[in-house]
């Protein structure tokens, strides 16, 4: 017996080595890893400037809350606007102890978490009984879904969804009972609680508090789901305990979500509720909703050109077409996702007994799952109601889909698994559906994954290394000390682009600066902020002046920021400030240095009194 687990487990590390060095060999085909330079970001604007702020900030200020080298005069305070990844920042941190390079960690991150989807993805379905070949095909075609991709890191905290496996597994506990209060054994003489901690029990209270360290949209949609299992299985098992277990966990994770939030709640409330930030309206919630449609899509710039077009012709003619075309599934899941829809009016309308049959067990509680996510998120869908009756602030309910697609995919290996078994005594047909399990494997990657999916390596790197330059020279020619006020002034987080400047753009300047300190990054809507707006409302004599004795001994401009390039600013700085100003290798940015103009200043105020 002891051989025989100890073969078991040499096979079961067998199939997590295959499966990790088949995850790099794609990841490195489907990035061309080969062309990237890992400390250059693979993503360089919008909200990926953003994350790199966050990585940089732990980095340099030990956790998230805080900045001090932005968002000047006070700093930036983020309890206004919390992330609720603490999780993946814990890993970054982590990752930066090694690298000490916010890119660097940025990138290792993301690649890290296509190989940590395929080690929780395999490890749940080979809990479900899904033989190995199977299992590891679908743990790939998982990992690889266009999400991923598309989300990129942008959206870090997005793309960051291995954890979504281990709650899919939860959930299946939920439905089969013998789990939380049903396991619970009475021992009779000391009528002690002597299964109370069990592997599930523990294993469960782990993902739960993992889940609630997540973005929060994940922990919403696992809540939603754990609560849709324990109806389901309180009503197929004519008892409310599966119900009890289900909310039971959700209150864990609620728990675990105020636990970690405590900072930002205690902030709002000695500091008041910031009305500037995070605020939305239910509307959002359609416009961000699913659409099934955009499941069953090809994937944006397809291979195929066929498919392209398909994609292109939907996208180009249809309302509501946003971050939710990222919800597509690929063929496979596409086929997934239809054997679930099928399998529930097979339900219906036979009465045959399947529920004998294991894996039809599970193409039911994948089902049901499936329907509730649909009905849940779709434009129009319950979510619109949650939106307008009692939470607003969940809108994007298109990211659901990464749910999904582990439904859908799942559905698919599980009908390949049965086929595998069916047939293990049949040589000639076994054979052929292995080979079919590979052909669905290569062929769903190359469905699922795009030349779109590339990133511009040259693009990022010439901007990268010009705004770097840039801003070396400033910290090579001017103290450590340096306070440096940004132009155009921008409000944060999340502003519409200011002319050719995207949201975030100003962040750059701090991300490439080791001792600089800047004012881009005041919580809008906080004195920092308030005092920004009041000073670049004033005439420019008097805004430099104020500047001056606010401690200010630089100013930096963003030329795409202003509609006529910033020759306006740039020339009326220039002329008060009596200086030249350092100017970028792409001619995009301008610092102008103001210690001469602040010593003129000082003894004219001097002279004056």
């Amino acid at each position: 017996m002891k051989q025989k687990r100890n073969n078991d487990f040499t096979s079961e590390v067998t199939y997590y080595t295959i499966s990790l060095l088949l995850c790099l060999v794609f990841l490195i085909w489907s990035m061309q890893l080969w062309s990237a330079d890992l400390s250059v970001p693979f993503s360089y604007s919008g909200d990926a400037i953003f994350e790199g702020e966050l990585i940089k900030g732990v980095i340099d200020n030990g956790w998230l809350y805080q900045n001090v080298f932005v968002g000047l005069p006070t700093g930036l305070v983020s309890y206004d606007y919390p992330v609720n990844a603490y999780l993946d920042f814990i890993l970054m941190k982590l990752i930066s102890y090694f690298f000490p390079n916010w890119a660097l960690t940025m990138n290792i991150f993301f690649l890290l978490t296509f190989l940590l989807t395929t080690i929780f993805t395999l490890f749940v379905l080979r809990q479900f009984k899904i033989s190995p070949l199977p299992a590891i095909v679908g743990s790939l075609l998982y990992t690889f879904i266009p999400y991923h991709f598309l989300r990129g890191e942008s959206h870090l905290v997005l793309s960051s969804y291995f954890l979504i496996p281990l709650v899919v597994l939860i959930i299946f506990w939920i439905f089969e009972g013998d789990f939380l209060l049903d396991g619970v054994k009475v021992d009779s003489n000391s009528s002690s609680l002597v299964s109370l901690f069990n592997k599930k029990i523990l294993v469960s209270l782990l993902v739960c508090m993992a889940i609630a360290s997540a973005f929060v949209y994940y922990p919403f949609f696992s809540c939603f789901f754990i609560f849709v299992a324990g109806i389901c299985a309180s009503i197929s098992n004519k008892k409310m305990i599966p119900l009890i277990n289900a909310c039971l966990l959700i209150g864990v994770i609620i728990l675990f979500i105020l636990a970690f939030n405590l900072p930002s709640f205690t902030y709002q409330f000695h500091n008041g509720k910031n009305p500037e930030v995070g605020m939305r309206n239910p509307a959002e919630s359609e416009i961000y909703g699913l659409k099934i449609v955009q499941l069953l899509l090809p994937v944006v710039d397809h291979r195929i050109p066929i498919f392209a077009q398909y994609f292109h012709l939907y996208a180009s003619s249809s309302p509501l077409v946003n971050e939710n075309s990222f919800a597509t599934l690929g063929l496979i899941g596409s086929i997934g996702f239809i054997i679930l829809i099928l399998a529930l009016f097979f339900q219906l309308f036979t009465k045959s007994m399947l529920d004998d049959n294991e894996i039809f067990k599970k193409i039911k509680y994948l089902s049901a799952l499936n329907l509730s996510a649909i009905l849940l998120a779709t434009v129009g869908g319950i979510g619109t109601v949650i939106a307008y009756l009692f939470f607003p602030e969940i809108r994007a309910y298109n990211r659901i889909s990464v749910f999904i697609a582990f439904f859908c995919i799942t559905a698919v290996m599980l009908v390949l698994d049965l086929l595998l078994k069916k047939y293990k005594q049949n040589k000639i047909k076994k054979y052929a559906i292995v080979g079919c399990i590979i052909i669905v494997l290569f062929f769903g990657i190359y469905d699922q994954t795009s030349d779109r999916f590339i990133p511009d390596y040259k693009k990022n790197n010439e901007l990268f290394m010009s705004d770097k330059h840039f801003i070396n020279e400033i910290e090579r020619k001017y103290p450590d000390d340096t306070r440096v006020f940004q132009l155009p002034y921008v409000p944060f987080p999340e502003n519409p682009p200011v002319n050719g400047m995207s949201d975030y753009d100003h962040f750059r300047a701090y991300l490439h600066s080791a001792n600089i300190s800047w004012s881009y990054g005041a919580m809008k809507g906080r004195d920092g902020d308030l005092w920004q707006r009041q000073i670049v409302n004033k005439p420019l004599d008097i805004m430099l002046k104020d500047l001056s004795f606010s401690g200010f001994n630089g100013i930096y401009v963003d030329s795409y920021g202003y509609a006529d390039n910033g020759k306006e600013m740039i020339s009326g700085l220039s002329l008060s400030l009596q200086t030249r100003p350092l100017v970028s290798e792409n001619k995009r940015l301008y610092f102008f240095d103001m210690n001469d103009y602040n010593n003129r200043t000082i003894s004219e105020a001097k002279r004056n009194i």
